[in-house]
C-alpha cells in the first residue's frame, strides 16, 4: 500500500510539474508573439521614415537649383523674365 501511495504521489508531482511547465511555455509563447508583432510594426515604421528621409533629402538637393528658384518665382511670386509677354485668358 505504501509503495502504491508513493507511486501516486510521484505521478501527481510529475503531472503538476508538466502542467506548470506547459502553462509557462504557453504564456512565454504568447508574450513572444506579441513582441514579434510589435517588432514588425516598428520595422515598418522605420522603413517608412527612411523613405520619407530620402524624399526630403532629394527635395533639399533640388531646393537651390536655378530651375527650382525660377519655378517658385513664377508660380508663387508671379514674376516673369525680362521681355516676356503674359497672356491672360479672359474666358476663365
Amino acid at each position: 500500500m505504501n509503495k502504491r501511495k508513493n507511486t501516486i504521489i510521484k505521478v501527481l508531482l510529475i503531472s503538476a510539474f508538466l502542467g506548470y511547465f506547459s502553462f509557462k511555455m504557453y504564456e512565454q509563447q504568447r508574450i513572444l508573439n506579441s513582441k514579434n508583432r510589435e517588432l514588425l510594426q516598428l520595422q515598418e515604421a522605420i522603413a517608412e521614415e527612411r523613405r520619407l528621409n530620402e524624399d526630403l533629402l532629394m527635395q533639399k538637393e533640388t531646393l537651390y537649383t536655378h530651375e527650382y528658384v525660377e519655378r517658385i518665382a513664377r508660380e508663387k511670386l508671379g514674376m516673369v523674365k525680362a521681355g516676356e509677354k503674359i497672356f491672360i485668358d479672359v474666358n476663365e
